[in-house]
This record gives structure tokens, C-alpha cells and sequence, in this order.
């Protein structure tokens, strides 16, 4: 099945490593931390469904709600 990555910016590292724990919990995601910029975002790998993406928007909103979706590929 084809998969998807979504990537967030956050609002802090807190939340951050929050997300990467709770994702760590979801069977088929994978996420992961993308520092360098001074700035927390996360990329989170789903299988390509409009289910499993909404799953990922919906926890993401859940933690977060001043994230921000930067791209999807």
C-alpha cells in the first residue's frame, strides 16, 4: 500500500516529544523530529488512505492546536 508523509511545525519541543511518543503508540506511522531551523516540527509517514492521514491530522490538532501542515508527499 502507498504511504504518505505530512510534515508539522509545532508550537514547542515539549510537544514535540509528546507527538513522537503518542505516534510511537500507531500502528503503520512512522515520525520522526526535524530540528536544524530553531524551530520543532515533526514528519509523520501513514499509509495513504484519507483515513489514516485524517488519524495523523486529528492526533496532531489534538496535541497542537497552533500547527501548522507544511507539505505533504
Amino acid at each position: 500500500m502507498r504511504r504518505t508523509t505530512l510534515t508539522f511545525r509545532l508550537s514547542g519541543p515539549d510537544i514535540q516529544r509528546d507527538l513522537l511518543h503518542e505516534f510511537a503508540l500507531h500502528r503503520d506511522v512512522i515520525a520522526h523530529a526535524l530540528n536544524g531551523d530553531g524551530t520543532s516540527k515533526i514528519a509523520v509517514q501513514t499509509l495513504d488512505t484519507p483515513a489514516a492521514v485524517w488519524d495523523v491530522r486529528a492526533t496532531v490538532s489534538m496535541f497542537d492546536d497552533h500547527a501548522e501542515e507544511l507539505e505533504s508527499q
